[in-house]
């Protein structure tokens, strides 16, 4: 603990105030540079060590949010915003039990607050649905029938929405085993048409699909995405005139998907689409991005590619929003369907033999290589270490060597653990996402590592731009400070307007601030 002088407690007062008001801009990276300061000059103010966690709970930062609040209550064990910061990281950190602690202590001091109570009732179904989950040996290990595998279409056939429904028709067809045990369903005209209506004419007006429709997209793409490899290879120095496209998050803010498309092309057989995880949670149209996900994979397989992200998982999806969003759009057994479709898809891309796309990053075990990423059996929740949740959790750092997370889960990784990998495996760059960058794509590591983020105006309070990186061959625009690759075009874009709808405004897991 430092020992300040009246002056430096008058600075720190000063920066904690203009972290403040950082705060209310929603500027959190900026605000935790001021705390941080605060810190430095008088570590002995618990409201520092608490403000400055909620700003990085803002940030995805769970395990240094966590970590603050440690040391707020140290110095003040009556910093009532210290235990309800430090619940909810333990909650992003899955730590349900020790969250369940906090929360009470909360309550015993505000018995009313409804932020509490509602994270409250959010840990207690957690921590009995693994209890069940135990009970019945339901366990990692447990055997789990296939919701998209087996899907009898014609169950949905008495749901009103079906007989009610008059926008643009698909038509079905029930597949069968050997058996001729229902296996799942295909859709048999997937069209532009039907997908420029189903935006126009049920999306953009707020309508939905009947859960027929929705049930069988999901199958559909469960198939296409089981079929592929865990690391998909994709190739166009062959082919110059097809562009391959890699965005980043786009966390159910569909006015920017839409916006996207619109700005740099529509998927079709010369433009070629990567998604790289996290395309739900958070944003409010989560439904309408999977859905419009899923049905350009039907139509176009072969340009249509999506990597899984953190967020494509239970834990994640429980807590941010995406599964309380599908249970009020359509169904708790939609959600159960995406979910299971969630684990089909490939955990990282390999483009030209030059790129590497993951959503988080590399590896912990220095001897990983990319014949590793081809053998993980991904048809599951993502674990809680190993190569598969790093590639959905890991995060760079500018020191070399390896290094905690300031989220709680994997791990970070230095500019020598990215060059090492790149020199063992022949590659060029690696492509990640993953993290919030303001200027949509970011050169890190000394241009061997790409973030692109493309969920611009993050959670419409963070200014950023979103981002897109093209491969095109021997077609590439070099710029200084942004782009030093002959075969690559980066390009941002703003965000748009949308109807006035908050993000997380379906979620029930009390699990904000």
């Amino acid at each position: 603990m430092s020992n300040p002088t009246e002056a430096d407690r008058m600075n720190a007062l000063e920066r904690k105030n203009e972290g403040n008001v950082f705060i209310k801009e929603k500027h959190f990276l900026k605000a935790i540079e001021k705390y941080t300061q605060a810190i430095d000059l008088d570590s002995t103010q618990s409201i520092y060590f608490s403000n400055r966690a909620f700003a990085h709970f803002k940030v995805d930062n769970f395990q240094s949010a966590l970590n603050d609040c440690d040391e707020a209550l140290k110095l003040d064990p009556k910093n009532i915003k210290a235990y309800h910061r430090r619940a909810l990281s333990c909650m992003a950190l899955l730590e349900f039990k020790r969250a369940k602690k906090d929360l009470t202590v909360l309550l015993k001091a505000k018995p009313n607050d409804p932020a509490g109570t509602k994270a409250l009732a959010t840990c207690d179904r957690f921590i009995r649905e693994e209890r069940f989950r135990k009970a019945i040996g339901g366990g990692e290990g447990g055997t789990k029938v296939s919701l998209c595998q087996t899907l009898n279409l014609s169950s949905f056939d008495a749901n009103s929405d079906l007989t009610n429904y008059d926008g643009p028709k698909l038509e079905f067809e029930q597949l069968h085993d050997e058996k001729n045990n229902f296996n799942g369903g295909e859709i048999k005209n997937m069209s532009q048409e039907f997908i420029s209506q189903m935006i126009n004419d049920l999306f953009l007006k707020g309508k939905l699909l009947p859960k027929k429709y929705v049930a069988a997209i999901i199958s559909h793409a469960d198939t296409l995405f089981r079929q592929e490899p865990s690391m998909v290879e994709l190739e166009n120095k062959s082919t110059p005139d097809i562009k391959i496209s890699v965005c980043g998050d786009t966390h159910g803010q569909f006015y920017d998907v839409l916006n996207l498309f619109r700005k740099f092309g529509k998927v079709g057989p010369n433009h070629t689409y990567l998604f790289n995880g996290d395309f739900v949670d958070r944003g409010s149209w989560s439904c309408e991005v999977a859905l419009l996900f899923y049905c350009l994979k039907i139509l176009y397989p072969k340009n249509f590619f999506l990597n899984r992200g953190n967020h494509e998982s239970d834990n994640m999806n429980k807590i941010y929003g995406f599964e309380d969003e599908c249970k009020y759009k359509y169904s708790q057994r939609i959600f159960n369907m995406f979910s299971q479709s969630f684990e089909s898809l490939p955990l990282a891309t390999l483009i030209n033999d030059d790129y590497l796309v993951m959503h988080g990053g590399l590896p912990s075990d220095p001897s990983a290589s990319l014949s590793d990423f081809k053998g993980i059996n991904r048809f599951a929740q993502p674990p809680r270490d190993g190569a598969f949740m790093e590639l959905l959790w890991a995060d760079p750092q500018e020191a070399n060597g390896m290094g905690p997370s300031q989220r709680g889960l994997g791990h970070a990784f230095g500019p020598d653990i990215t060059e090492r990998f790149l020199k063992n495996n022949n590659l060029r760059k690696v492509f990640r996402s993953h993290e919030l960058r303001m200027d949509g794509v970011h050169f890190e590591q000394n241009g061997k590592l790409m973030t692109v983020f493309s969920a611009p105006n993050y959670c419409d309070s963070q200014g950023n731009l979103g981002g897109i990186i093209h491969i095109v061959p021997g077609h590439g625009i070099l710029q200084a400070g942004k782009n030093d690759d002959e075969d690559l075009i980066i390009e941002t874009f703003e965000a748009v307007e949308h109807p006035d709808m908050k993000p997380m405004a379906y979620s029930n897991g009390g699990f904000g601030l």
